[in-house]
């Protein structure tokens, strides 16, 4: 499910086609003089020499914004957790 534009909405492009990076981390994060630094990683599951299976966690993105914008992302998050943990009406809760 996607926001819907809004009456104020700017228009936003993709001119370089930036593709999705799938993340299932957060591995570290900080902040200095209201910029926010997010760094996230993922499980690559590598196969080995022996046969094992390395989970070999790779930082596949780092993020760094503004304080404006963290609070977007908060309030976009909160809606989507709400989202995906209220249940159905008229649905009984174990």
């Amino acid at each position: 499910m996607t926001d819907k534009p809004t009456a104020t909405s700017i228009n936003v492009t993709d001119p370089h086609h930036v593709q999705p990076v799938f993340v299932n981390d957060l591995v570290g994060s900080g902040q200095i003089n209201g910029v926010v630094n997010l760094t996230f990683a993922t499980a690559m599951f590598t196969p080995t020499q022996d046969g094992k299976i390395d989970p070999d966690i790779v930082i596949t993105a780092r993020l760094r914004m503004d304080f404006y914008c963290v609070q977007q992302v908060h309030a976009a998050l909160g809606r989507l957790i709400e989202q995906n943990t209220t249940p159905p009406a008229g649905t009984k809760v174990n």
